[in-house]
Formats: structure tokens, sequence, C-alpha cells
């Protein structure tokens, strides 16, 4: 890792001789569609004011702060993100969105907003009919509020979005949107469709073991980083780069946190961020970069699962076919692991209202009930949430909630761990480390993950607008 400490330090000097420097003018921004078939960039019409020139925006899906606060007593082989802590500035936990979960989390960090008003409120897309065959938030055009990369794309600079969720129709200079279907090698095609073209043929190439890594929806971080490294080296590295690293995520549900498994994947987090880092070096361009690592939420062990929609069965306010398939419903329910948005069919439906509210306010009164609170309308709207759910549902510590209206009310999970819970709990803090001229070290404090796009907006020049997130520094 010589060259990664050359780069920190690189870092760490441009910080020092740009200390204050680092407030930008204000403006529009955005990045123009190129073809990248022959692995070349299309140049981009204009470049940051600067000092910073260039964002490097990495996310470790699921990462808490104690990997890097406290890497000894966990035993974490983690150089980079010790490094980043050391000559960077660090969050000793930042403020995630509700619910804490991976859609709405990114699209806060890439637009400033709450999810009430960026319109990603969840991951899994509204379907109280479960006929969209568990689609996800995956399209740009959904999109409320607007994203750095399109004001990005405004402004004519070169961008990168590499998994990014929420970008499937984002026009940028480079792509590969989050997308999945089936999880199996047709979803490569389906995926090579999306992305910019030529985009994905010419890193595989590059790398052998590029394509065994990279299926939608199971991807790992190596093949993304592959992607980011080769278009930083490139002769025209992109202005704005914003990559989406989910493996961490999936060890930590499937194992615990701090199991094994989980750690292996820290560490290779760490070992993707060092060929970033190396990749701006070989560039040239670590004096203006800034670097962000960031988290989306962070994490709780739990070992019970309720399904609240069971209960919505059993009030009679679903009707399920032979199939056990929804036939009719006057009130649904959209979980995220540590909590869910219950809908009514007909918001006027007083009947159904009285019942919904009946039967999770007993199961929340009860100690071992699963619940730990039902959050009315207002309340929702007071965290940023959907605007539209007729009440939220947050569970105990311990427990999580399942989808799904057959079965066994209350059953063992099917993961170690998860989130989605109150961004306020502790264990929800998500992680933010910084590392960027005009930056200085210590620690951030107060960090929310709506502050990442103001603060970014302002090093590109860029206006974001009326926002809920601040600027950092």
């Amino acid at each position: 890792m010589r060259l990664v400490t050359r780069v920190l330090a690189t870092f760490t000097l441009a910080s020092t001789l740009v200390a204050g420097c680092a407030g930008g003018s204000a403006g529009s921004a955005g990045a123009q569609p190129g073809s990248v078939a022959s692995g070349a960039a299309t140049p981009a019409g204009a470049t940051p004011p600067g000092p910073i020139r260039h964002v490097v925006l990495v996310t470790i899906d699921g990462l808490v702060p104690d990997a890097y606060l406290h890497p000894d007593i966990h035993g974490l082989q983690i150089s980079t993100l010790r490094r980043l802590a050391r000559d960077g500035t660090f969050s000793d936990g930042a403020r995630s969105v509700f619910p804490s979960v991976t859609y709405p989390a990114h699209t806060s960090m890439a637009t400033g907003v709450w999810p009430a008003r960026h319109g990603i409120y969840t991951n899994r897309a509204y379907d109280p009919g479960e006929t969209n065959q568990d689609g996800w938030r995956w399209y740009t055009e959904d999109l409320r509020a607007p994203p750095l990369w399109r004001l990005a794309e405004e402004a004519h600079y070169r961008v990168a979005l590499i998994h990014w969720p929420v970008t499937v129709g984002a026009r940028v200079t480079y792509l590969v949107p989050e997308f999945w279907r089936a999880k199996n090698d047709e979803d490569r095609k389906l995926l090579r469709a999306l992305a910019t073209p030529g985009l994905l043929e010419s890193v595989g190439r590059q790398h052998p073991r590029f394509w065994s890594q990279f299926t939608p929806g199971e991807l790992k971080d190596e093949p993304l980083v592959d992607v980011g490294s080769d278009l930083l080296r490139g002769p025209a590295p992109p202005h704005l780069m914003m990559i989406h690293l989910a493996e961490v995520d999936g060890a930590q549900h499937r194992h615990g946190l701090w199991s094994r498994p989980a750690l292996d994947a820290i560490e290779n987090a760490d070992v993707q961020l060092a060929r970033l880092l190396e990749a701006i070096a070989a560039a040239g361009i670590a004096v203006q970069t800034a670097l962000v690592v960031a988290s989306d939420h962070g994490f709780a062990e739990v070992s019970q699962l309720l399904r609240p929609g069971v209960l919505l069965r059993e009030q009679g306010l679903v009707r399920l076919d032979q199939q056990d398939r929804i036939a009719d419903w006057r009130a649904a329910v959209n979980t995220s692991g540590g909590s869910a948005y219950v809908y009514l069919k007909d918001p006027a439906d007083a009947e159904a209202a009285a019942a919904v509210r009946r039967s999770f306010g007993e199961r929340a009164a009860r100690p071992d009930g699963g619940l730990a609170r039902v959050l009315e309308a207002d309340q929702i709207r007071a965290l940023g949430g959907d605007p539209g759910a007729f009440l939220a549902l947050e569970a105990q510590p311990g427990w999580s909630l399942g989808g799904g209206y057959a079965g066994d009310l209350v059953a063992p999970p099917p993961y170690a761990a998860t989130h989605g819970y109150d961004p306020a709990r502790p264990e929800m803090r998500a992680s933010l480390l910084v590392l960027a001229p005009g930056v200085p070290r210590g620690a951030i404090r107060d960090a929310r993950l709506i502050d990442i796009a103001p603060t970014i907006a302002n090093w590109l020049g860029l206006s974001l607008g009326d926002v809920d997130g601040r600027r950092l520094w």
C-alpha cells in the first residue's frame, strides 16, 4: 500500500495548501452522454471552478462507524479507512433517513432533501396488489428533486454513476445503473443494454475476473471498482463519480454484524478504496480531488420477525385467493426491515382506519408484540417520510418486519441483521469520512446524509436551490 500512502499524503498536503478555499460559486450543473465503446471519454464542455475539480463519492452499504472508530476491537485490517480517519475528517455517526434503508438514503445523499421531498420513500416500489414482481424504485424519472448528476449534466461536467440507486435512465457521461430482475446471466445482457454503450465491454477486456463477478442484484465490489478506476485513469476523468459498493451490506444481513464474512467484506471494501486512490494518483488529480466515503445506514442484530400483513389479513382487510395472492385489499403494508408503511386503499374508509389502528396499537402495547411504536401521519412527516402513508410501524429491538400476507404472524427472520429503523437509534448511524483540499482534519459534528449533496455542490460550483441539508464546511 505504499502508493496509497503517497496518495493520502498528497491529499493531506493539498488540504494544508488550500485550507479555507473550498467555497465555490453558485451555478447550474449536469453532464452529457458520451460513447465509450473504445474506452475513451467524450470530453465535457466545462470544468468546475476549483480548487476542487473532481469529487469521488463512494458508499459502502451498511458500514457502521465503529468499523473505523474502533477497528482493533474487531480485528479489522483496514489500512485505507484508518488513514482516511487519521488524515481527513470523519463522523462518529451521521444521521440517516426514515426508513434507514438504501434507496431513500442514497437519494437523500444525492439531492440534499428528505424522502418526503425526493419521492423515493422505500426500496421496494409502492405495489399494494403485489403485481410488480418485487420491483424496486430503480428509475431516475421517479425523482421529485434534482440530483447532483442532473445538475452536473446541465453544467456539462463529466459524470460517472456506478451501481448508484435510482439511476436507470440517467443521462450522464458514464452510466452503470443498479438494476436487476432475474439475478442470473440474462441480467448481464439487460445491464449492458442500460449502461453507457461499450463501457462494460471495454472494462471487461481489461480485467479477466470482471464478468465472473458481475451478476446484477449480486454484484461484487471489485468489478464496480474496475469500472471506476479505469474511468479515473482515462484521458478525461469524471468531475463527479458516485459509486455504490454493496458487499458489506449483504454479508451483514446474511451472517450478522462483526461475523467473519462481514469482516472480510469490510476489509475487501478497504482494498477497493485503495484501488480508487491509486487511480486518482495515477491520473495526477489528487490535489484537485475530494474523496467522500459514506454509508447509508447502520445495522442491528435480529432474532424474530413479525409480518404485519398477516394482522391485516386476520382483520379481514386483505383477501387472498387460493394461491395466496392478493385478491382485494382495504389496507396494505410496505415493509423495510425495521419499519413498515401502512396504506389505506380508500383514505376515507373510516372503518378500515379504525381497525388498522386498533390491531397495530394492541400489538405495540404488548412487551413481546414485536412493535415498538405506531407512528401517525404527522409523526411520519416530522421524520421526512412518505406523506402518503396512513401509519408507520417500527419494530422492537431484536425484531424485524417482514412482507407478505400469508403464513405465520411470527417467524424466524431470513437474515441475521437488518436496518430500516428510526435513524435516531444509535445503531442506525451511518459512516462518513472526507479527505479534500480545504477540509481540516478532525471530527465532523452533527452530520446528516442530507448534508452531503450541498457540500459537493458547493465544491463543484453547482446550485441545488432550496434543500433540507447544509454545507458541512
